[in-house]
């Protein structure tokens, strides 16, 4: 799909981990410390357009990217959503869940980390309003996961 952002071929060049036709890449608006995606890197729109392995395949991915992400950002606890269709706050049409570490008091009383995630959906990634990492410190991250991962 060319106009798909996950389906260049420079997201690749950004990802820390891949294995088994998925990749992980560092998210490059965060909403919290460590925020990361797992992307398949076949184009899939739905879940439901995998078969059994592959989604398998994606699953135990996620929680060995998961388990890395907890251990490097020194995390006791993690959220994961996977959003499929607009009404479910999808805002790439390319199936990928999103790994949020985290730890006590990580967001200010009365904040939500859905409500964050749900809040990018209303900010296409390419919108100048956004928060987005500098691609000085998006490389510097994802320099150093990818590093770590190799070292396990």
């Amino acid at each position: 799909m060319n106009n798909c952002p996950f389906c260049h071929l420079t997201i690749a060049h950004k990802a820390f981990a891949e294995l088994d036709g998925n990749i992980a890449v560092y998210n490059i608006s965060p909403i919290l410390e460590g925020h990361s995606l797992i992307i398949p890197v076949k184009h899939y729109e739905s879940l439901f357009e995998m078969t059994e392995d592959e989604i398998s395949s994606f699953f135990s991915f996620a929680r060995k990217v998961t388990a890395f992400l907890c251990e490097i950002y020194e995390a006791d606890a993690w959220d994961w959503s996977l959003q499929e269709g607009e009404e479910a706050g999808q805002s790439v049409k390319h199936l990928h869940l999103h790994i949020i570490p985290r730890k006590p008091s990580d967001l200010k009383e009365g904040e939500e980390w859905y409500q964050k995630l749900r809040q990018q959906q209303f900010e296409a990634p390419d919108n100048n309003g956004r928060h987005r990492l500098s691609e000085t410190d998006y490389s510097k991250i994802s320099g150093h996961l990818r590093n770590s991962w190799k070292k396990q």
